[in-house]
């Protein structure tokens, strides 16, 4: 059996002026985990085949790149929608559970 996990990274920035909190800002970002080393290759190729890009920048824990153009994703798009996508549309995996609070999913394949 193998498994992919899709990882929620948040970043909160927190923006004082005179040490009152004037703002604060969330990123989300996104990284996918095979357990099968090769799964991730298949992944980043079909990305590539649908003109997009995956990259995953490690030392700031955030995917870069560009989105691939899937006929069903027009408006709003997230990486997590890729990821979704191919996992349980392209690659055969069903979803297993989530892990918490809110940092992912886990998927399986048998």
């Amino acid at each position: 059996m193998n498994t992919a996990k899709i990882i929620r990274h948040r970043h909160k920035y927190h923006h004082y002026l005179n040490d009152d909190l004037k703002e604060v800002k969330e990123d989300t970002h996104f990284k996918i985990v095979f357990s099968e080393p090769a799964e991730f290759d298949r992944f980043r190729d079909w990305i590539k085949e649908h003109d997009g890009e995956y990259n995953y920048n490690k030392e700031e824990s955030r995917q870069e790149g560009k989105f691939p153009k899937v006929p069903m994703f027009h408006d709003e798009i997230c990486w997590c929608d890729i990821m979704t996508y191919y996992l349980m549309h392209v690659a055969g995996y069903d979803f297993y559970d989530t892990i918490s609070p809110y940092k992912g999913e886990v998927y399986i394949k048998r």
